[in-house]
Formats: C-alpha cells, sequence, structure tokens
C-alpha cells in the first residue's frame, strides 16, 4: 500500500472543529492500493486536542513548543511516511474524492493545488472567484500574483511529493503564509496543477488566525510577504529543477541548469 500523509496543525483553543475534519477523512475514498494517515501536530504541549480526536490507528499526535503553524506543520511533516503530503486546516472539512483527485494529478506531476468553497458561521458557502483553470499551471503565475499582493488560489490546499517538500525545507519560518510560501517555493523548481474541483470546505469564522487584526498589522503582513517572495526569486533564481522519481525508483534530486 502507498500512503499519502495528511499534515495538520492545531493548537490549544483551536481545535473545535477537528472532529468534523475527521470525519471528512474518513469518509474519502481513495485508489486501491492507497491508504491514508493523518499527522496532526499541537503547536503547543497541553495535549488537549488530541482529546477530541477519536482512537483511529492512521492518526499520529504530537506536541511541541509554541511556534506557530510553520515549525508545527514540519515537526508533523518529519514523522510523516506517505509518498504524498497533504495540508489540511483543523477547521476545515475535506469534500468528497479529494484525496483521490490528489493522487491521481501528482502521478504526472510534482505538485498541485485545488479550488475551494468558503463555509461561513451562518452555513452558507461560496467558491473562489478567483480560480484559475483547471489543468497544467502556467510557470510562475503564483509569484507574479504575490508580486502583485494577491493570490487566486487557497494555497492551503497544497499537496506534493513528500521528497519535494523536504527538498525545500518544509513550511518557511514565518508568522504566517507558510504554504503560500510553500507553493511558491514549488512553483520555483517544478511545474504544477490546479484542480478544478473543490477540495475543502474553507471555514470562515472570528477565531481563525487571518481573521485577527494584527495578522493584517501592515510591517507585519510586508515581511511575511517579503520573505517569501525572496526565497522564492533565491529559488527561481539558482536555476535547480527538481525531478522526481521514475518508474525504476531511482531517487529524484535537485539539479542546477546549465
Amino acid at each position: 500500500m502507498r500512503t499519502i500523509s495528511i499534515i495538520t496543525a492545531v493548537h490549544e483553543g483551536g481545535h473545535h472543529f477537528i472532529g468534523d475534519t475527521y470525519e471528512s477523512l474518513r469518509e474519502q475514498k481513495l485508489p486501491d492500493d492507497w491508504q491514508w494517515e493523518w499527522c496532526v501536530q499541537e503547536d503547543g504541549t497541553s495535549g488537549i486536542p488530541a482529546k477530541s480526536l477519536p482512537s483511529d490507528p492512521r492518526i499520529t499526535f504530537g506536541t511541541g513548543l509554541r511556534a506557530r503553524i510553520a515549525v508545527t506543520r514540519t515537526h508533523a511533516l518529519a514523522r510523516a511516511r506517505g509518498d504524498l503530503i497533504r495540508t489540511l486546516d483543523a477547521d476545515d472539512v475535506l469534500l468528497p474524492g479529494a484525496l483521490e483527485r490528489d493522487i491521481e494529478t501528482l502521478e504526472r506531476v510534482p505538485w498541485c493545488v485545488s479550488a475551494c468553497v468558503d463555509l461561513h458561521e451562518d452555513g452558507t458557502t461560496a467558491p473562489g472567484p478567483y480560480d484559475p483553470p483547471g489543468g497544467p499551471l502556467e510557470p510562475a503565475l503564483f509569484y507574479r500574483e504575490v508580486l502583485e499582493r494577491r493570490l487566486s488560489v487557497q494555497a492551503t490546499t497544497f499537496a506534493a511529493h513528500r521528497r519535494l517538500v523536504m527538498a525545500l525545507g518544509g513550511w518557511q519560518a514565518l508568522s504566517g503564509a507558510e504554504t503560500v510560501a510553500l507553493l511558491l517555493a514549488a512553483e520555483a523548481v517544478a511545474p504544477g496543477e490546479f484542480i478544478a474541483e473543490p477540495s475543502v470546505f474553507y471555514r470562515k469564522h472570528p477565531d481563525q488566525t487571518t481573521a485577527s487584526r494584527r495578522y493584517w498589522e501592515p510591517a507585519e503582513a510586508a515581511t511575511r510577504t517579503d520573505a517569501l517572495i525572496q526565497r522564492a526569486t533565491a529559488l527561481r533564481e539558482s536555476g535547480w529543477k527538481w525531478q522526481q522519481a521514475d518508474r525504476h525508483g531511482h531517487e529524484p534530486q535537485m539539479e542546477a541548469s546549465r
């Protein structure tokens, strides 16, 4: 069996929807030769979020010093056993077929993102208004968008080959937008695809990180964006290109262009 590892960061007080997240994961239908594992990592050491999780051998749970989402996800990545990695927020809900579509797409390309549907507190939903067309992505599309201080996709839908994520160092150590940073880094070294069919209900609520006024303080937000752009720019200028393993199992590697 091959494995796709679902990476979820959670903190005490941010775990109240994680039961719904599990149910959506449990209901996923995967190809016959695939299984999932859920690597849940607490940003902190209370152990309280673990009490909201069921007894399921496919779930691993870890704790660690408070360090925000990027570090928390990277700690979860350290114990992931899957060939593929998929990010999933602790308050989001996977839609039917999401993981199967990721797996099928990642047979062709090293990484992908997908459409999502906003889920509001009153139960109403709204699709993303700026999604690109489904299929292979135009090189540097998201890089150019972020330079213009916008992004047409929800980066938390990111899925990729585990070795690519490891080669890029996991999630950049930022106070937010860490998955945008990983998305731009992956885009700099490998081709990707956009899956037009939505993969998640993206829950909108007052307690989410991006809903806080402090998160959008101008200097803080500008520093985050500048840092992730600088990393993506450095990767693009280096000429490195990631090569995924071939059918004979040869290891992927980073290659510099001449």
